[in-house]
């Protein structure tokens, strides 16, 4: 697994440039459509990072970064492959003998009608707010237009105002002059309407055999146009589909249209999705761990252990939970799962820990108190991987086994020296062991429960 230190270090250098200006409406856009998706502390460093674009500074330390956000390298690292995945932040590096030089180039982001029509980031964005507030939010973006249908448009020309030039200023001369490319190579002019785009890693769909399925005397080859392309890649991400669904439903809409455009195909999939699955948006619960946060990936695991970890970097929370009963998910157990990976932004591998941890500790149960209560605590530890959760997984257990003894042994305690009447439930009664078993904590002990714990998950899992 690579860890922060490996890809950068305080003293790596980095400088930051962009080729737009940010506008009012592009600080909202960020505080309230982008921060939603990428948290509090990703939207402060492209603030950061932006403010540092204007004060003209050559290159800085990764360690000034570190005193400015007073956030560790391992979270600026985090906030800067969220600005990456979302389009807002391109990263170069070069290699040197000592260090690493990094250029951070920001991007600006959509306008609130791209935001909107995305059909990409606006379906995440409702995920995440819920329909009300997506609406409040969406709203608060409106301009109010004017019925202009009734009055007569009178704008003047440009040759109502503007004289034509002399054939003598228009000389082969001056088109060269003005042509020439006179800008230095380390330069560039500002730009407006450039925005950042999110990229997906095109190995999640396979684009040739949708292709190969489609008839070319249905769809003709150059209806798939780069632009409907990227298109096909986020849709097929977000609905979850397959070659030949997407190849059926870019089918259904040229054949009744006669033409194909990134919108059309968008409405035709969710309106299939819906009829389909009965809700109007995706199930978060059928995504697995992203590719990068895979300790195992393309490894073969060489330990119980591994195995456990590759288990759940390559099931979905609904494959673990079916798992598990052997039928399919309630649609409670799958709204616990859209909690932990919506209002958390809780990672599929990092969900699966911990509904393994709870189903295994709670009789089997998904309690929807316990489950919020982890799933807040380990998005504020900010586990991502695998490992992470199971390493917390591991604190979780030993705490409450701690609770419970100082439970256990508080309620002797009254009873001996009758001040309370209060007596121990049942299920918080521990098997009868020594006082030395109970308190020792050594390094053995700890090792055999964390042993015992992953042996219990395993065989529990498969």
């Amino acid at each position: 697994m690579t860890v922060h230190f490996q890809e950068v270090v305080p003293v790596d250098t980095y400088s930051v440039q962009c080729k737009g200006m940010l506008h009012e409406i592009d600080h909202k856009v960020l505080t309230m459509l982008y921060q939603p998706l990428v948290g509090a502390f990703a939207h402060s460093l492209y603030m950061t990072l932006w403010c540092e674009v204007n004060m003209d500074r050559q290159t800085q330390k990764h360690q000034h970064l570190m005193n400015v956000t007073q956030f560790s390298l391992k979270d600026i690292l985090a906030g800067r492959k969220k600005l990456e995945a979302i389009g807002l932040l391109k990263t170069f590096k070069k290699d040197g003998d000592s260090s690493r030089e990094y250029v951070y180039e920001l991007q600006l982001p959509l306008s609130p009608n791209a935001f909107f029509t995305d059909g990409f980031l606006s379906i995440y964005l409702f995920n995440r707010l819920g329909k009300a507030k997506f609406t409040e939010v969406r709203e608060s973006f409106y301009i109010a237009q004017t019925d202009v249908s009734d009055y007569k448009e009178i704008t003047a020309s440009f040759s109502d105002v503007f004289t034509s030039l002399h054939p003598s200023e228009m000389s082969s001369k001056s088109y060269a002059e003005i042509n020439e490319n006179v800008l230095p190579e380390d330069v560039s002019l500002h730009e407006k309407g450039i925005h950042g785009n999110v990229v997906l890693n095109e190995s999640t769909f396979d684009f040739e055999a949708m292709v190969n399925q489609i008839s070319s005397f249905i769809v003709p080859k150059e209806v798939i146009t780069p632009k409907l392309k990227e298109a096909i890649y986020k849709l097929a991400y977000i609905y979850q589909l397959q070659p030949m669904d997407m190849s059926k439903q870019i089918q259904n809409v040229y054949y009744s249209t006669g033409e194909i455009s990134a919108e059309s195909l968008r409405k035709e999939i969710q309106k299939w999705y819906r009829f389909e699955h009965e809700e109007g948006l995706p199930v978060l619960a059928l995504k697995t761990q992203p590719v990068p946060l895979k300790a195992l990936h393309g490894m073969q695991p060489q330990s119980k252990e591994e195995e456990l970890i590759k288990y759940f970097e390559e099931v979905s929370p609904y494959r673990l939970l079916e798992d598990y009963s052997g039928t399919t998910p309630s649609e409670v157990d799958l709204k616990l799962v859209a909690y932990c990976m919506i209002d958390q932004n809780l990672t599929p591998g990092v969900t699966n820990v911990l509904l393994d941890y709870v189903l295994s500790e709670n009789d089997m149960k998904l309690a929807k108190g316990l489950i919020e209560r982890i799933a807040s605590h380990w998005a504020r530890k900010r586990a991502q991987t695998v490992i992470e959760a199971m390493t917390l997984a591991r604190d979780e257990k030993r705490k409450y086994k701690e609770w419970q003894d100082k439970k256990v042994n508080l309620g002797s305690y009254n009873k001996g020296n009758k001040k309370s009447n209060v007596t121990v439930p049942d299920w918080l009664k521990q098997d009868k062991v020594s006082a030395d078993q109970t308190v020792d904590a050594n390094t053995d002990t700890t090792e055999d429960e964390n042993r015992k714990w992953l042996e219990s998950l395993l065989n529990s899992s498969k």
